[in-house]
């Protein structure tokens, strides 16, 4: 049974496969079946749920626009940027607490904060979070290593709420409060590291200079040695996988394929070898050797390597099977060997799967089916991807490039008939 005021309004979430895996972002009810991030919000809740209990702390973020991709396929009550701005009868519960205590947030401790925040950080709420959480807050030198957490917390959600309108690749304004977490050493150690990886592994995208790579990766080295003997193992060995994921930036910046493989061999070893104990840890392990996978599938095509590279791909859909940005980067793969068919059918599970990359997996499918010979179904799926997305170029001119056939002509007029300059 669903935990709902209103079961007729909310079981609308259960006529489409897309908002029934990720239902968790729209009403907090429990997980049945879904990728890793969203399992994540279960865990999130629990341990917001039991203040004693140990904290969720997930590795991975969605970009602003998952949410407003869900929200179009749930429907428009959902589209929210507050928890507090769904209706009353599509609430759960859980909803209701969520609403209940961010009303409460000014008299919550800073650890109740913490926890809240991870959540909401988990269901994309990042806009919120900026509001709540003020950006003056103390650093590291707070005796209350719950400040600091907020403080990263803070700082990871206007990264993300940035993301869509960055410049550049490393905007310091952005970067800012990770860089003074990870150069104050009375940080808290967990909270250092995280913050000092980031802004290694960032300046890494960005191509900053080796001499300032490898000037941040002593400072990752550092803070990895404050955290690397936690008295929790699995923690201490995520810790660690972590750390040489991180690493292999360094070597592939200068070159050094050898190296790079050898330090990504100790970043997968390690997250083979995690021993999970508990439901949470199990979605961090899922989570973090899903993480090592996608890197190392990146690192396989920068090796021009397309055979690993697919293989590495596969097993990260095994690992994450409702992963829709999972299948097209499998697809991605298969469409760099030119094997048509396979990448097709990867693009088209994407696209059952949804968000985060239901909409590239519909258009590449599409071209695919072009190169196919199969014009009508990949017709099909550009009107969907151009339905979806009315501003989009590459679905309008896909379908401008379709063969002169009268029912494909008026698709054609109708995709002319709706631009908007």
């Amino acid at each position: 049974m669903h935990d709902l005021a209103n079961p007729a309004l909310g079981d609308s979430l259960d006529s489409r496969f897309s908002t029934w895996l990720l239902r968790p972002y729209l009403d907090l009810g429990p997980c049945q079946a879904g990728p890793t991030h969203a399992k994540s919000i279960e865990a999130g809740w629990q341990a917001y749920a039991d203040p004693d209990g140990p904290i969720f702390l997930p590795q991975r973020a969605l970009s602003p626009g998952f949410r407003v991709q869900l929200a179009e396929q749930a429907g428009a009550p959902y589209a929210v940027s507050d928890p507090r701005d769904l209706a009353e009868d599509l609430r759960t519960d859980r909803w209701r607490k969520l609403c209940h205590d961010l009303e409460l947030w000014p008299k919550l401790s800073s650890a109740r904060k913490y926890r809240l925040a991870v959540l909401l950080h988990s269901m994309c709420f990042y806009e919120l979070l900026l509001k709540l959480i003020p950006q003056d807050w103390p650093g590291g030198g707070d005796s209350d290593p719950s400040i600091a957490q907020l403080v990263f917390c803070r700082a990871s959600a206007k990264f993300m709420h940035e993301l869509p309108r960055r410049r550049s690749g490393y905007e310091s304004e952005i970067m800012a409060a990770f860089e003074n977490i990870a150069v104050d050493d009375r940080s808290d150690g967990p909270v250092r590291f995280n913050a000092t990886a980031m802004v290694f592994v960032q300046k890494a995208k960005a191509r900053a200079s080796l001499a300032e790579l490898d000037d941040w990766s002593k400072r990752l080295e550092i803070a990895f040695a404050a955290v690397k003997d936690d008295e929790n193992a699995f923690t201490a060995q995520l810790f660690e996988s972590r750390f040489h994921r991180g690493m292999g930036f360094l070597p592939q910046a200068a070159g050094d394929r050898e190296l790079m493989i050898r330090t990504m061999d100790m970043a997968e070893r390690r997250a083979r070898d995690l021993a999970p104990t508990t439901a949470a840890d199990e979605i961090l392990y899922r989570e973090n050797l899903h993480a090592v996978l996608e890197s190392r599938t990146k690192e396989a095509l920068w090796l021009n390597d397309l055979d690993l590279a697919a293989l590495r791909a596969v097993e990260l859909t095994r690992v994450d099977p409702f992963d829709s940005k999972a299948w097209v980067e499998l697809g991605q793969v298969h469409y760099l060997q030119e094997n048509w068919q396979r990448a097709a059918e990867e693009y088209i599970v994407a696209a059952m799967l949804g968000p985060p990359a239901s909409s590239v997996g519909r258009y590449m499918a599409g071209v695919c089916l072009r190169k196919l010979g199969l014009d009508f179904l990949a017709a099909f799926l550009f009107k969907e991807t151009q339905e979806i997305d009315p501003i989009g170029i590459s679905s309008r001119q896909e379908i401008f490039d379709l063969p002169e056939i009268e029912v494909l002509d008026t698709l054609k007029q109708w995709a002319r008939s709706n631009i908007r300059l």
